[in-house]
């Protein structure tokens, strides 16, 4: 070997060993959502797709084949997150051009790329790689290089005890999709009256994500504040994960807060477009008025 392939070995960081405890991940997804490995912990697999570069044909084909079997992996109990040193506007623009659903998160300085083995030592980028972290924990799978989607999801099959969900026909997958990079399937647009009226049922759940100051000022009675910048770490305050409706001022961050617990498993999950700049039902401030 010589001394160039010596040097590069050396400082080639190694996989993950399987059965390990996961490092708690951190990290900022391209449209401003916190994601926190430990929030997943109990309730679903995770898996954490590393890359380097944009339009970069074996990038793009590998996260466009993820995108593509995104409902199989939600059979699955699994999400899927991809990480990169880009920063959230460049993820985001990507992930607009890819037509992705699944979160691209940004790893400033690839600190987390080298806790989960998927970074060189000495210069900071992510290097293709994937890491697999089952509900208790523990990494199940570490490997370099770019991984086929049906090696991945045999795998998680593998660890569910259950066979890989047979591919839909393409005119029955993603139905009601928005724009590419928008809000993912799951979550659907309501208008105020239309919201009101789900609130009728009492398995429904109205979710205020403003800032306490927002809702002091103006909110929905019985609508619970949980802003969103803190929702990732305390969504599970709300009891539920289903039957849930996002509001905001004006439909932006409760846009985000109901695609974050879409990722994470969610069903049922509504966004107020309009806001409560729009709502037509009862409204009180702080002090009752």
């Amino acid at each position: 070997m010589s001394v160039l392939n010596l040097v590069k070995q050396t400082l080639r960081m190694k996989p993950l060993p399987v059965g390990a405890e996961a490092p708690p991940l951190s990290l900022t997804a391209d449209e401003g959502t916190w994601i926190r490995l430990p929030d997943f912990k109990d309730h679903l697999n995770v898996v954490l797709l590393f890359f380097r570069k944009t339009n970069d044909d074996a990038t793009d084909a590998t996260l466009k084949a993820f995108d593509a079997r995104l409902e199989a992996f939600e059979k699955l109990d699994t999400v899927v997150f991809a990480i990169s040193t880009f920063k959230t506007d460049r993820l985001r623009q990507f992930r607009s051009e890819l037509g992705l659903e699944f979160f691209l998160l940004y790893d400033p300085l690839a600190v987390e790329s080298r806790r989960f083995g998927c970074s060189g030592r000495v210069r900071p980028y992510a290097r293709p790689g994937v890491v697999v972290i089952g509900k208790d924990g523990k990494v199940s799978l570490s490997q370099h290089g770019l991984p086929t989607v049906e090696q991945i999801l045999s795998h998680v099959a593998g660890v569910e005890g259950r066979e890989v969900p047979q591919e839909e026909q393409e005119e029955n997958r993603f139905t009601g999709v928005r724009d590419p990079g928008g809000q993912a399937w799951r979550v659907k647009e309501l208008e105020a009256d239309e919201a009101l009226a789900k609130l009728k049922d009492d398995s429904f759940k109205l979710v205020d994500v403003r800032t306490k100051e927002e809702y002091d000022a103006d909110h929905v009675p019985d609508s619970v504040l949980l802003p969103v910048d803190e929702l990732p770490h305390r969504y599970q305050e709300l009891g539920q994960t289903t039957h849930l409706i996002f509001i905001c001022q004006n439909g932006g961050r409760s846009a985000q807060a109901a695609e974050f617990i879409a990722s994470i498993g969610g069903s049922e999950i509504y966004n107020v477009s309009s806001g409560i700049s729009a709502w037509t039902g009862e409204r009180r401030s702080a002090t009752g008025a």
